[in-house]
């Protein structure tokens, strides 16, 4: 019976795994808003502690970006957000595991922000032939991931590089999605660093899965670079991660189409959307696209984004995490104190409007609460066997750890054999 018994729970906890979906944030910017006073809280204006209210809301992962030398970024790019350095992320990282959460690294190989249209070589590595740039990248991911181990800072997602779409460490890496490159790269090039790079993961954090990130500003091109990574059998990858923002890429029927695709062309790979947000009280900086006669641009509107979102991605079973981009931004107790406004302290210089909680007055908004809905459903059903129900009076979290008694925070939990959400 006993043995039976501990077979039954193993199946169930490695079909728990298999069915995991994650949701969270990339809240690179926690720890700066916090050491400058934010103060959050929850909907109905009580103090939180952030990590803490995200645990209770049913979030289970978060992500935080890693430049090599921020320090070398350009001022107005560290006054809006580029200053994660290895300290920094070791700090930060360290509080994402002890709260619970997985953590999802994101190299960015580059001093400052990259995306499709940017992907400076860090200055250190400028002069650095092709061949030492290969081995370079290597090096550089190994020590900072031996680094953040120590410190309890472990990721369990690595992403080899932010929104690689046209590549990384231009001018030698940089390539078109469709297939070619422009003078001075190669698909070769990028193919190589992005091996490297992941041998390294795999030699340090061979538990970690790997994360190829991509963004939509050419939606068509999206299916297309991945078919061109077949090519390089060393880029060995786990899962698609896609950067989606209506505003700049389209609608929720092109981001299912791309789904579709992407899960006929990769049915191994699991896709998360890593990057997403909707405004809540006007359209993002540069906006292509305005649907705000679809989603309003208003808190409720906000919120009906991030349903029909979810209800998007549950229509693609190879989907298994969404991660909201910038949540924490709020210039409570910062910016905006006991009804007064000042603007002296010189660190960021507007709003972030798709942020889960107000600018002004900290308080979360209501869309943060909807994503939750996401890992809702595991597709773990009461589990028998042919001889009995299992019968066990202990609770389990879904990666299979046993608690000391019932769960004290909120979230999903297999009891007795069946899922059961407290």
């Amino acid at each position: 019976m006993k043995k039976t018994l501990l077979s039954l729970i193993a199946i169930l906890v490695a079909t728990a795994a298999s069915a995991q979906k994650f949701v969270g944030g990339d809240i690179s910017m926690l720890k700066k808003f916090q050491d400058e006073g934010a103060i959050y809280k929850d909907k109905d204006g009580n103090t939180v502690e952030p990590l803490a209210f995200f645990k209770q809301q049913g979030w289970n992962a978060m992500r935080v970006r890693l430049f090599v030398d921020p320090s070398k970024a350009s001022a107005s790019d560290r006054k809006e957000g580029a200053i994660q350095d290895l300290e920094y992320v070791k700090v930060l990282g360290k509080r994402i595991k002890e709260a619970g959460f997985s953590f999802m690294l994101d190299f960015h190989y580059s001093d400052t922000w990259t995306d499709p249209g940017k992907h400076a070589t860090p200055s250190a590595w400028s002069s650095l032939s092709v061949e030492q740039m290969t081995a370079k990248i290597a090096e550089y991911t190994k020590t900072c991931l031996q680094e953040l181990k120590q410190a309890g800072a472990e990721p369990d997602f690595i992403q080899t590089g932010n929104e690689i779409t046209t590549g990384i460490l231009w001018p030698t890496g940089k390539i078109y999605a469709g297939g070619g490159a422009p003078s001075g790269g190669s698909w070769d090039h990028f193919a190589g660093y992005l091996a490297s790079a992941i041998k390294a993961c795999n030699e340090e954090c061979p538990q970690a899965q790997i994360v190829i990130h991509t963004e939509m500003h050419a939606p068509a091109d999206v299916p297309k670079f991945y078919n061109q990574l077949k090519n390089y059998q060393d880029v060995n990858y786990d899962i698609i991660g896609l950067s989606y923002y209506p505003d700049y890429h389209g609608t929720l029927a092109t981001l299912g189409s791309t789904l579709t695709t992407l899960e006929a062309d990769h049915p191994d790979k699991k896709i998360m959307i890593v990057e997403t947000g909707y405004g809540f009280e006007w359209q993002l900086s540069g906006a292509k696209y305005n649907y705000s006669s679809t989603w309003s641009l208003s808190e409720s509107g906000q919120q009906k984004f991030t349903t029909d979102l979810i209800a998007a991605l549950e229509a693609h079973p190879n989907v298994n995490g969404i991660f909201w981009w910038y949540p924490e931004y709020t210039l409570n107790n910062i910016v905006f104190k006991n009804g007064a406004e000042d603007w002296s302290k010189d660190f960021t210089s507007g709003y972030w409007n798709a942020a889960l909680f107000h600018y002004k007055t900290g308080r979360a908004l209501t869309a943060l609460y909807e994503l939750q809905n996401f890992v809702g459903s595991t597709g773990i059903e009461t589990v028998q066997s042919s001889k009995f129900k299992v019968q066990s009076n202990s609770w389990y979290t879904l990666d299979g750890r046993r608690l000391s008694g019932a769960p004290s925070q909120k979230g999903l939990y297999i009891y007795n054999g069946k899922k059961m959400v407290r």
